[in-house]
């Protein structure tokens, strides 16, 4: 799933935002060498008293206090880079939910609720064979490399570089990326039109960085990846030398690319990223590709107006065409056709187990693939979340549920509007601005108000392969056909089914699925201590990165503009630089530091949420008797403690040390640590004093 300029509270896979945006990364905690055949089971709601090390001092480090019994009797299970007791174990039970909502219809069977809705049975059954064809792995290995090759021989025409911005502008129009992406969102300078995005891409390892450093381990990376390009392509069939030579070119393009691509911070300044040309502005900065040809081969001919992440990309395309012959990009347009359908698992087992164990040996250290049902289950939701999250919200989200999140974050949304008020270092003027902003912000909360379409998706239960390639064309379609048009106020970024929230600043909204929505985050009968410190974080989160280092450049209608007054906007940076140097003093795993440039929207965003989801929380209970206390704990503890404890998590090092490269949020020992050693509130519940470790003499306070 692919999330342009939005702020998410976790990391999902390919979350390409602003601050591109899988749950938390955590400093690495070693799991156990025996690892269970099954997850764990869920938590129970809130927080869990028997979890706290209280042979720890919560002022000394309060994620171990909070954690380590949880820590001591967990394992990740085998198909997991990383186990959070909030995120994962939610991801887990949701997927369970999910597949008993699909398995009806993969066996023909109609929901009788949902068949009531008129026009939805073709929806439902689709989801259903959709399903079903995912599920059935004999007709995928007899097929799978019959589809792959007649792709491949639809590339045999690329001869010249006018017959290659063709075969791109077809494999972007399936959303299968080659050089670049083309996506939508509104123009950061008047954010009342949609616009088409060039973003950087066109690689197959998680970063730049993995081609361009000489380090032992980046070589050996590199030298893994070309041989593993190599197997693929002769389990595929292709000859050996052939196939040898291939992987070489595969090697010299991604790294060509990746030598113009910039850094993940570099890619967090909106300003840097924000480039508007036209498309006699794109013919001159790459002459050699057929711009006209690529449009019309991708479903967007007649579009004039775009923006590019990357200049620099454009010229390393340009160079590319001069260079390589036209064997060579039909070597890399068939690996990344390849690379795309066994992510999928929509080839022959072999391939897809190749591109597991390439993944899990440098970047995730899992032992074993996920159940092929839950790689459905997923894969589902992701072609067709909202007729899927339709059937979801019938059954697990009530209207009670989204009236009481909406209560909520109005709560939270008044403990910014004091914080605004309360910032001596804010002048009048850019303080107005500010409050403009806050009071413009849209809530999405649950479920969209207008359910998305899906008329003219056709999916084939007995081929696989091509319902892939159908459902994500027809995604594409819907995301180009924006261009020219007014943003959709009802265009929603994520599922409703998902464990995550986000903040789009375009858009200038806060949106929270129902799938987060949900225990440990938002638990029915827990004191409200619980609650606000769990998913009052999240509330407060999202709102804070409508202020954070990228939010705050743009304003109340989502224009990139600066708002804020000259000495403002200075005392603002000197603020966020404190973050920057706390965070980069972390370890995150062995030797590696955090990157507190990389990090620092998020860490604005959980110091700001935390602030917020306290004042909120505070202000709740003027006027009523005080909670009770929970195993000795006060409710100011409870409200720590529940957002420590939905932060647990265990972490293999290798994903580990990915992340301390593409991660934009902290690991998850420091998601607890950092925020509250800054916050008074926090060391007063628990007693701290000067000279603990959980309270900083530098304390760093924006919102």
């Amino acid at each position: 799933m692919r999330i342009l300029f939005a702020s998410c509270l976790a990391p999902i896979l390919a979350c390409a935002a602003s601050h591109p945006a899988p749950p938390p990364a955590a400093a690495p905690t070693p799991a156990p060498a025996a690892e269970p055949a099954h997850a764990p089971a869920p938590a129970l709601p809130g927080i869990e008293a028997a979890l706290v090390d209280r042979t720890v001092n919560p002022c000394d480090d309060f994620y171990a206090f909070a954690c380590n019994g949880w820590l001591a009797g967990t394992q990740i299970p085998p198909d997991h880079a990383r186990w959070t007791r909030s995120f994962d174990v939610m991801e887990q039970e949701r997927q369970v939910q999910l597949r008993g909502i699909l398995e009806r219809p993969a066996a023909g069977e109609a929901d009788p609720a949902h068949r009531q809705a008129q026009g939805e049975r073709s929806v439902e059954a689709q989801l259903g064979d959709l399903y079903a064809g995912c599920m059935d792995e004999e007709r995928i290995d007899r097929n799978g490399l019959s589809d792959l090759r007649a792709e491949w021989r639809a590339l045999d025409g690329v001869r010249d570089a006018r017959a290659l911005a063709t075969a791109v502008g077809r494999l972007h129009r399936r959303a299968v990326f080659p050089l670049f992406a083309l996506t939508s969102a509104p123009d950061a300078r008047d954010a009342t039109v949609v616009i088409g995005i060039l973003r950087q891409g066109g690689l197959s390892l998680p970063d730049r960085d993995y081609y361009l450093k000489e380090d032992q381990a980046s070589v050996r990376i590199r030298e893994d990846f070309r041989a593993h390009v190599e197997k693929q392509l002769g389990l595929a069939g292709v000859p050996p030398e052939r196939a040898a030579a291939d992987a070489r070119t595969v090697l010299e393009v991604e790294t060509e690319l990746a030598r113009s691509h910039w850094t993940r911070a570099e890619l967090r300044d909106p300003v840097r990223t924000y480039n508007r040309l036209d498309l006699a502005g794109l013919r001159k900065a790459a002459p050699r590709f057929d711009w006209d040809r690529y449009l019309s081969a991708a479903g967007a001919a007649g579009i004039t107006a775009f923006s590019t992440t990357t200049p620099p990309m454009l010229a390393a395309m340009e160079g590319l065409l001069r260079r390589l012959p036209p064997e060579a990009w039909r070597a890399y347009l068939r690996w990344h056709v390849l690379a795309e359908a066994a992510a999928a698992r929509a080839l022959p087992r072999a391939l897809s187990d190749e591109a597991f164990w390439f993944r899990a040996h440098h970047f995730t250290g899992e032992t074993a693939m996920p159940e092929r049902w839950r790689h459905c289950v997923e894969l589902t939701d992701d072609l067709m979340g909202q007729a899927l999250g339709r059937a979801y919200v019938r059954r697990y989200f009530t209207g009670e549920a989204r009236a009481r999140s909406q209560a909520l974050v109005g709560e939270i949304e008044e403990a910014m509007h004091r914080s605004l008020e309360s910032r001596d270092w804010m002048d009048g003027l850019t303080r107005q601005h500010a409050e403009e902003k806050l009071a413009a912000v849209a809530r999405k909360i649950g479920y969209p108000d207008v359910w998305r379409s899906y008329q003219g998706l056709v999916i084939r239960r007995g081929d696989f392969y091509w319902s892939v390639r159908s459902a994500r064309a027809f995604e594409e379609r819907r995301k180009l056909s924006e261009i020219g048009e007014p943003p959709d106020p009802n265009e929603w970024r994520m599922t409703p089914p998902t464990v995550n929230a986000y903040y789009s600043p375009p858009m200038n909204e806060i949106v929270f699925p129902a799938g987060i929505l949900q225990p440990p985050f938002f638990t029915d009968g827990a004191n409200d201590a619980v609650n606000y410190g769990a998913i009052g974080l999240v509330m407060g989160h999202e709102l804070s990165h409508g202020f954070d280092d990228i939010g705050r450049q743009y304003d109340a209608r989502g224009n990139l503009t600066d708002w804020w007054s000259p000495q403002v906007g200075q005392e603002f940076l000197r603020r966020a630089s404190c973050l920057v140097q706390q965070f980069s003093g972390y370890l995150a795993v062995d030797d590696l530091t955090l990157n507190g440039k990389l990090t620092l929207g998020e860490n604005i965003a959980d110091l700001g949420g935390l602030s917020l989801a306290w004042d909120a929380y505070r202000a709740s209970r003027r006027g009523k008797l005080p909670e009770a206390p929970v195993a000795g704990f006060s409710p100011e503890q409870q409200f720590f403690l529940a957002h420590a404890q939905a932060w647990c998590q265990l972490i293999r090092p290798e994903n580990a040390r990915m992340r301390v490269v593409t991660d934009t949020h902290s690991p998850a020992r420091w998601r607890v640590n950092g925020p509250l050693s800054n916050l008074p509130a926090f060391q007063e519940a628990f007693g701290c004093h000067s000279g603990d470790r959980m309270v900083r003499a530098e304390r760093c306070q924006i919102w």
